[in-house]
C-alpha cells in the first residue's frame, strides 16, 4: 500500500474526469502544440534515426522535456505516431501517382514517394525494427509493384524492372541526395532530378520532367 493512500471516492471521481477528458475534443492551442511536436520529431528523426533522443525532438520544437513528456511517454510512443503520420502521408502520394497515366504513373512515384523516402532515410522501416508501421509499410510496397506492374503492362518499363530495383532506385537517390547536402560545391543544385532522369531512362520510361 502506498505511504498517502487515494480514498476510494476520490479514485472514482479521478478515473471519471480523466475518461472525460480522453473523449474530450483537444483544444486548438493543444492541438497545435502536438503538431508541432511531431513535425519536429519527424525533422530529427529523419536526420538521426533510432539514435535521436527526446531532448533532442524537444530543443528541436524549442520545448522543454517536461512539454513533450506531457504529451508523449516515451521516444517509442512518439517514434509509432512520426512513422504512421509519415507511411499514411507516402500512401496518399502514391494513391495519386495511381490516377496518373499508366506511362507517368511510375516516375511520379518515384519523384514523390521515392524523393521523401530518399530525404528522410532515418524514417525507413529497417531503421525503426518493430516500432514501424509494417501494415502501412506493407500497403506501400504493394502499391509500388502494382504501379510497376501497370507500368510495364503499357509498354513504358522493360519487363525485367523488378521491385527490387525500385528500392533500389531509391537507394540511389538517397545517396544522391546525402552527398550533394554534404557537399557546399553542389549545395542547392538538386543533382537527384538529374539522377532520376538517368534512372527512369534506364527502366525505359521517357517522363516529361
Amino acid at each position: 500500500m502506498p505511504p498517502f493512500p487515494i480514498p476510494a471516492a476520490t479514485r472514482g471521481t479521478l478515473c471519471r474526469r480523466m475518461l472525460a477528458e480522453k473523449g474530450r475534443p483537444m483544444r486548438s492551442d493543444a492541438a497545435a502544440n502536438r503538431e508541432r511536436l511531431i513535425s519536429a520529431a519527424e525533422e530529427v528523426f529523419a536526420a538521426h534515426g533510432a539514435g535521436a533522443t527526446l531532448v533532442d525532438v524537444a530543443r528541436a520544437a524549442q520545448v522543454g522535456p517536461a512539454t513533450l513528456y506531457r504529451r508523449f511517454a516515451n521516444k517509442e510512443a512518439l517514434a509509432q505516431e512520426v512513422l504512421s503520420e509519415f507511411f499514411k502521408r507516402l500512401i496518399t502520394l502514391a494513391e495519386l501517382a495511381e490516377q496518373a497515366p499508366a506511362g507517368q504513373s511510375l516516375a511520379m512515384f518515384l519523384q514523390t514517394v521515392g524523393v521523401e523516402l530518399a530525404e528522410k532515410a532515418g524514417l525507413a522501416a529497417p531503421v525503426w525494427g518493430e516500432l514501424a508501421p509494417i501494415p502501412l509499410v506493407e500497403d506501400l510496397r504493394r502499391r509500388s509493384a502494382a504501379l510497376l506492374a501497370r507500368a510495364q503492362q503499357a509498354g513504358a518499363v522493360r519487363a525485367e524492372v523488378t521491385p527490387a530495383d525500385i528500392t533500389a532506385a531509391v537507394w540511389a537517390l538517397r545517396g544522391v541526395i546525402q552527398s550533394e547536402r554534404s557537399d557546399p560545391t553542389h549545395s542547392g543544385q538538386a543533382l537527384w532530378r538529374r539522377h532520376l532522369q538517368t534512372i527512369l531512362r534506364g527502366f525505359g520510361t521517357h517522363p516529361d520532367m
